[in-house]
């Protein structure tokens, strides 16, 4: 399995030859568990061959018991799981792939909201802008600046919320892959509540998010969690069609699980 031949490998003690650099602290701790005692029954680490190309192994460890019930030592078998590896690679690929199908759609499903919503900001940074010019255009060199600093300041909180939407669509779409890291979960929700009260408003419905303050952060892909609850907010936005307008309010909220996050999307339509 690792490419070293019997006489390589009989009577070695630790460092192992096969032991690859990187994991070495954890071979180290592993093996004074072992002669203290302490063993976990399975695990999954990696080997180093001889030409050095590493290769995924499941170890099983149990103790050498005599037939006079002592323990004499121990044993283990050494299982060499790259295809169960690569299989694993090739379902998370597929997922992935069937991850950004499903975040395709759902732009394709609020595309017309969002034209709907750019030409809200866009036609008002036309009339704010339009305005300033024609009081340049009536007033001359009299105007000052106070006079068209309102209509200037509009413009860009418009600016900004077409630009707000704009990039919660672009980070929402792009492919990339996976990656896990600590995040803070109001974040999250600030990344898609544009594209949620998108929805929400289409069906009159009432957005309410309730963070509780000091929400420890979690370990998780960012564009994964957002995925999720773009998928829940929509399930729950239509889920409240047929129900009296005032009855229609989606709350969004989250508070902290002893170590964990629990993050909850409530609506007040029919059951499954």
């Amino acid at each position: 399995m690792v490419g070293l031949t019997e006489e390589q490998l009989v009577g070695c003690a630790p460092p192992m030859p096969y032991w690859a650099p990187e994991a070495m602290d954890e071979y180290q701790q592993r093996f004074a568990g072992v002669l203290s005692g302490h063993v976990v029954p399975q695990f999954e680490t990696v080997f180093q061959r001889s030409d050095g190309e590493r290769i995924p192994v499941l170890i099983f460890e149990a103790p050498l018991i005599g037939k006079d019930g002592r323990q004499t030592g121990w044993m283990g078998s050494i299982l060499d799981i790259s295809e169960r590896k690569r299989a694993e690679d090739l379902h998370r690929q597929q997922q992935e792939k069937l991850l950004a199908g499903s975040r395709l759609a759902t732009m394709g499903e609020i595309s017309s909201m969002l034209a709907h919503e750019l030409n809200q900001p866009l036609a008002a940074i036309s009339s704010y802008t339009s305005g300033a010019l024609n009081m340049l255009s009536n007033a001359g060199n009299a105007i000052d600046a106070a006079t068209l600093k309102p209509a200037l300041e509009q413009a860009s909180l418009q600016a900004q919320r077409a630009g707000q939407i704009i990039r919660s669509v672009h980070e929402f779409v792009k492919k990339r892959e996976p990656e896990r890291q600590l995040i803070e979960v109001k974040s999250v929700v600030e990344g898609v509540r544009a594209l949620v009260e998108l929805q929400a408003r289409k069906y009159f419905v009432a957005l309410q998010v309730q963070l509780e303050p000091g929400l420890p952060p979690v370990r998780a892909d960012r564009m994964m969690l957002e995925q999720v609850l773009l998928n829940l907010t929509r399930n729950g936005v239509e889920a409240m069609q047929d129900i009296a307008p005032e009855r229609r309010i989606l709350r969004i909220e989250a508070h902290a699980a002893n170590t964990r996050v629990e993050v909850s999307v409530i609506d007040n339509g029919h059951g499954i």
